[in-house]
């Protein structure tokens, strides 16, 4: 059931409002995250101390052995205890992926229809973290697992306002609506949520600067890569994004790309696209 002009506007205002009072609850980060974050305020990590925190958490244990073991990093022999994992995988690589692996728990809700939501979302920002990834590594232009972690995060200011819409049924009846308030919204509450929890500015600044697509700029940053990794992610959907002329995006210039290739036109590419994205599934 679609919600009138009227009723629309009366939500759009509410959420402005309670954004600008600060009294829409933004997602608390979880402890596993943080404390991994925290720990990597020291550049000089060790993988015993990364082990010890991440070895609290089962879940997180298991998936970062399985990485160890994926195709993405052709190791010779099996690997099945977590230190070993970091070893091979790198602290740096470990810390990213686990920051980013445990914000799946907040993708969750009580109402059906908001849970779809929130699975979608997971499973598109899992999409474009690989296509950073592997955007990334290719273009040399930053470190691939920051990427990684960028695109994970990209949506995480659709969380509130999916929050807000389990209490409305209005919303919830409404797709149309929905769309409104997260492309209204979720990019500057996605920003407000990074750096309230503290990520460097770099990465907190992805989801704003991401809506920004025309900007000038004289280098690449985060926002283009994780940009491309997502117009890529949703080539097959009907996104209104897909409506855009990608010609004019001045991020694909400033990350020397063709805008009408597809990545996976590349068989190397799309070799390493196949194989970080089974990280995320």
């Amino acid at each position: 059931m679609k919600a009138s002009q009227e009723s629309t506007n009366t939500i759009l205002n509410e959420i402005l409002e309670n954004i600008e009072k600060n009294r829409l609850p933004l997602p608390t980060q979880p402890k596993i995250a943080m404390a991994i974050q925290e720990l990597c305020e020291n550049p000089n990590v060790s993988i015993e101390e990364l082990n010890e925190v991440i070895g609290r958490d089962p879940g997180l244990t298991a998936r970062i052995i399985r990485i160890a073991n994926s195709p993405l990093v052709r190791g010779r022999v099996s690997i099945n205890t977590l230190k070993t994992a970091i070893s091979r995988l790198g602290t740096s690589f470990v810390a990213n992926m686990s920051i980013g692996l445990a914000m799946e728990q907040l993708f969750c809700a009580k109402n059906k229809v908001i849970e779809e939501k929130m699975r979608q979302a997971w499973q598109h920002s899992g999409e474009v973290a690989a296509a950073s990834y592997v955007l990334a590594n290719f273009s040399k232009a930053f470190p691939p697992e920051e990427a990684m972690l960028a695109g994970l995060l990209h949506e995480i200011g659709i969380l509130p306002i999916l929050t807000f819409a389990e209490k409305n049924s209005e919303i919830v009846q409404d797709p149309e609506l929905f769309e409104i308030l997260i492309q209204k919204f979720s990019h500057d509450l996605g920003e407000s949520i990074l750096t309230s929890w503290q990520f460097p500015r770099y990465i907190a600044e992805v989801p704003k600067l991401m809506a920004d697509m025309y900007r000038n700029i004289p280098q690449p940053d985060l926002a283009d890569i994780v940009l491309v990794a997502k117009l890529h992610a949703l080539k097959n959907t009907n996104s209104p994004l897909n409506k855009i002329n990608k010609i004019d995006l001045p991020a694909y210039q400033r990350l020397k790309l063709d805008p009408l290739k597809d990545l996976t036109d590349d068989p190397e590419i799309a070799k390493k696209l196949d194989e970080v994205s089974t990280l995320f599934a």
